[in-house]
């Protein structure tokens, strides 16, 4: 079908906008200011003429602002600052910290090699334990050798500890780590297929099928070929960022401790070229034929079932038949076969993934020269001598004062829609990270390149006119809380709140109150990828104190909304000076060793999702009441939901005690071997809060 011959008919602008709009408006004012004492508005009226006119130009500005918001923030070459503009990739802000056990289980997954599963159980309230805690059971692959050794399984838990620790959250702890036992099963059967396909093949993919079935691997995907399949990207960096792949949520399979030959035999009569099962069974180590297989008792979820291939030609195992013949196989190019299957499953793990693709996806942008004014005066008719041309040489000295009188008339106006075009070209620098900046860039003045002979009219010339406007526009904005409430929008799109005004009383006198605001804002927005991300990170006990970032989320982020200063928990005192948050996890001090408290009885509430909150007593803001309150307040509202904090402000010499403590207690904890020593350090930290409560009780 032909597409219309006709153009469709302009519709007016909803927000009344457009020229007829604009200019129905203006004449409905005109009216209701003068009635009919001054004109008939007809068309030849000059007042009608320089309203149309005035309607054109507002259309012009009106056609600017409807740009796409990356037109505003483009620069020349029309590429966008995404930095700076504090927006990110969907890579990097979409992504989270684990929380759910299945992050846990893809982290391990995707940093530890020769890992086939991994599950994850926590203590619970109702089962009366101690509640943060998490046990850890590893299935290696088959390829690890000498998985019963106990150096070998001392490696695969050391690397599985040191990436829960780097990836623990805010009073969670491990509680442990098990590799978990293989059991093997052989399979034993009669299976009749059609002859079509290569019998080898089908062979290999039926006990493929098999150890699929008994210990199903965690398969990871392309994350650019899921998005070319209909993944959104919102979906893929969903939850915790893995390196080498998607990891789906319904492919974690949970443990099994029961499997069904019935099961099985579905699964083998999906393969091309089977036709009919005879029989087919479980067989185990000592020979035994079983229609089901149950993992319990002494095994529990410590153990799982896997296939165990026949080890030579001959052996007991899978016959094939077709008619009632049986066909000789290869047990060795069957055993390739299953090999190139299960690499071919395994070969997505083995590769980083690279996300240069997601960049290239990124919003483009056309820089629009918005700023740019080109006059109205360069419109009006010849007659009124606005324009270019301007008047005959000829003209009585009246006709061209009128001429000029008209050009000062039509310049208030212009040099309005001129500060709004410049505001608009500022608008990537109002959103941007930039240093702040308390006033705007100088109001443009009209010259003459853009209004003919308009200079004339400035009695001071334009230097000083720019002054004067400069003056004028200052008694009216305050760019310090323009700037401000713009940086608050992009705090407000990552759902984060930054209020001040509780902290200025507490600010040195002369502090510039807006530029201290929005030096605050800009820094806060700067780590706003790492705020949000790692909001309920704790820090990580097990890595060395040589580094600065180490510290718990919340720890980061009161320093920031407090204008604190936070040292990494994992410091020494001597890194730790001059900071002034500590926080303690009651979780890491419960006994890990056979050592008794001596009798001091800590009952499992103390280590239930509780922290303390250390601050220095004073002097300065420290010891003032209203900044206690604020500080208190603070640390209520941005502490995880499900966690208690306790408050208390210590004097320098107290303070000096617990990072002594606790330094002692970071270097037995990093010592393997160590844990009767850990236990004799915690206890006395646990004495040293509980005296700290004491006093302030």
């Amino acid at each position: 079908m032909m597409g219309a011959s006709f153009i469709k008919k302009l519709q007016p602008d909803p927000d009344g906008l457009d020229f007829d709009g604009l200019r129905k408006e203006g004449i409905r004012l005109a009216q209701e200011l003068s009635g009919d004492v001054w004109t008939d508005y007809n068309l030849h009226d000059p007042g009608v003429t320089i309203l149309e006119s005035l309607c054109y130009g507002l259309t012009d500005l009106a056609y600017r602002s409807g740009f796409g918001a990356g037109d505003y923030l483009a620069k020349d070459d029309g590429e966008i600052d995404f930095d700076k503009q504090a927006l990110h990739r969907p890579d990097e802000i979409f992504s989270c910290r684990a929380v759910t056990d299945n992050d846990y289980r893809k982290l391990i997954l995707d940093a530890v090699p020769n890992i086939e599963n991994v599950w994850i159980k926590r203590h619970s309230a109702e089962a009366g334990s101690m509640q943060g805690l998490h046990f850890i059971y590893v299935q290696l692959s088959e390829r690890v050798k000498n998985q019963g050794d106990a150096a070998v399984r001392k490696v695969y838990t050391d690397l599985i500890e040191k990436v829960y620790a780097a990836n623990r959250n805010l009073c969670e702890d491990l509680a442990g780590v098990d590799i978990v036992e293989r059991i093997p099963y052989a399979l034993r059967g009669e299976v009749e297929i059609d002859g079509k396909r290569e019998p080898d093949v089908i062979l290999a993919e039926i006990y493929y099928a098999c150890a699929q079935y008994l210990s199903p691997s965690v398969a990871v995907h392309s994350p650019v070929e899921m998005y070319k399949g209909g993944y959104t990207l919102e979906a893929l960096f969903d939850g915790v960022s893995t390196a080498y792949g998607y990891i789906a949520e319904e492919e974690l399979h949970p443990w099994r401790g029961q499997f069904s030959i019935s099961d099985l035999i579905g699964r083998v009569f999906r393969i091309d070229g089977v036709t009919n099962v005879k029989h087919l069974a479980f067989v185990d180590g000592q020979g035994n034929e079983q229609d089901c297989i149950k993992l319990g008792g002494e095994h529990s979820c410590l153990s799982v079932a896997c296939l165990r291939f026949p080890l030579q030609e001959g052996a007991d195992g899978v016959r094939l038949q077709r008619a009632g013949k049986a066909y000789r196989v290869s047990l060795r190019k069957v055993e390739t076969e299953f090999d190139r299957m299960e690499f071919q499953n395994q070969a997505s793990r083995r590769h980083k993934r690279r996300f240069d693709w997601v960049g290239a996806m990124m919003p483009t942008a056309d820089f629009r020269n918005v700023g740019e004014y080109y006059s109205i005066q360069n419109h009006f008719p010849d007659v009124y001598g606005l324009n270019a041309h301007g008047l005959p040489d000829s003209a009585s000295p009246t006709r061209k004062a009128q001429a000029m009188q008209l050009k000062a008339y039509l310049l208030f106006f212009e040099q309005a829609m001129v500060n709004f075009l410049q505001n608009m070209q500022g608008i990537s620098a109002l959103f941007s990270l930039d240093e702040p900046k308390m006033r705007t860039q100088p109001p443009q003045v009209l010259g003459n390149g853009v209004i003919p002979d308009v200079e004339a009219l400035y009695a001071n010339g334009v230097a000083q006119m720019e002054g004067d406007v400069a003056g004028l526009l200052s008694k009216f904005e305050r760019y310090g809380d323009r700037r401000s409430r713009a940086l608050d929008y992009l705090l407000g799109m990552y759902g984060e709140k930054l209020t001040l005004n509780s902290l200025r009383q507490f600010w040195e006198e002369g502090t510039d109150a807006e530029g201290e605001r929005v030096a605050k804002k800009i820094a806060f927005l700067k780590e706003i990828v790492d705020i949000g991300k790692n909001r309920a990170a704790a820090f990580d006990y097990l890595k060395p104190t040589d580094g600065h970032d180490n510290t718990a989320g919340l720890s980061k982020k009161l320093a920031m909304l407090l204008g604190l200063e936070s040292a990494p928990d994992g410091a020494s005192s001597q890194d730790r000076m001059g900071a002034d948050i500590r926080i303690v996890e009651h979780i890491l001090l419960r006994p890990r060793g056979a050592s008794v408290r001596n009798g001091h009885r800590v009952s499992d509430d103390f280590y239930n999702f509780r922290i303390t909150v250390l601050f220095p007593a004073g002097p300065g803001c420290y010891a003032d009441k209203d900044f206690r309150n604020l500080a208190e307040e603070t640390v209520c509202l941005n502490c995880p939901a499900h966690i208690y904090p306790e408050i208390f402000w210590l004097a320098a010499g107290p303070m000096r005690r617990f990072d002594v403590l606790q330094d002692e207690w970071l270097k037995s904890k990093r010592q393997s071997g160590g844990a009767n020593k850990t236990d004799a350090v915690a206890e006395q930290m646990i004495l040293f809060l509980r005296e700290i409560r004491k006093k302030n009780g």
